[in-house]
């Protein structure tokens, strides 16, 4: 019942805070339909409620970027499923963009930072296969593909595009963005002008 209570209250924590990042405990108490003293018998504040959460959508990040990688055909393949499923996922990844403050702690940017690791070994691969441009550093790259996410999911959230419509627009942004073959009708001298 405990474990159970628990993961109601991060749901409609969720929930809560993607309509109103300020929302109060009073507020996600309801939503969960609990009272505010059982929140503080789960978490020891708000600031340890935000943390459960932003932990939980780290490993959610995780197991659909896992899930997604199973039975791809190359890293791009790898790649172009992964952010494809996380930008599917939505909700999680969209937490962590309200989370700014949280990776002040140890352990979440840790997390986060070896996401990024694995990423940037993936973005590596990609660029061995020849399907990004070898001349752009590949931090950049990772920045560029975390940056996406991010703007996908804010723009979901917004109404702004579907969410199929943002995961065919990520990809078709990295891809032609970073191919290594120039786009149609680009070339250098357009650049030149």
């Amino acid at each position: 019942m405990t474990r159970h209570t628990q993961e109601r209250i991060l749901d409609a924590a969720r929930r809560t805070l993607f309509d109103d990042p300020g929302a109060s405990i009073d507020d996600i108490a309801k939503a969960a339909g609990v009272g505010r003293a059982t929140i503080f018998r789960h978490f020891e504040n708000r600031a340890g409620l935000l943390k459960a959460l932003a932990h939980r959508a780290l490993a959610e990040t995780d197991r659909v970027a896992e899930e997604a990688m199973v039975g791809a055909t190359s890293a791009t393949d790898a790649l172009r499923r992964i952010v494809v499923a996380i930008v599917g996922a939505g909700d999680p990844y969209r937490f962590l963009g309200s989370a700014g403050d949280l990776f002040t702690d140890p352990d979440l940017t840790a997390d986060y930072e070896r996401q990024l690791s694995e990423l940037t070994e993936l973005v590596v691969e990609v660029q061995a296969e020849g399907s990004f441009r070898g001349d752009v550093p590949v931090r950049w790259i990772v920045r560029m593909i975390d940056a996406h996410l991010w703007a996908a999911s804010d723009a979901i959230a917004k109404g702004e595009v579907g969410r199929v419509q943002a995961q065919q627009l990520i990809w078709d942004t990295l891809r032609d963005g970073l191919s290594s073959r120039p786009a149609r009708g680009v070339g250098r001298d357009d650049d030149a002008r």
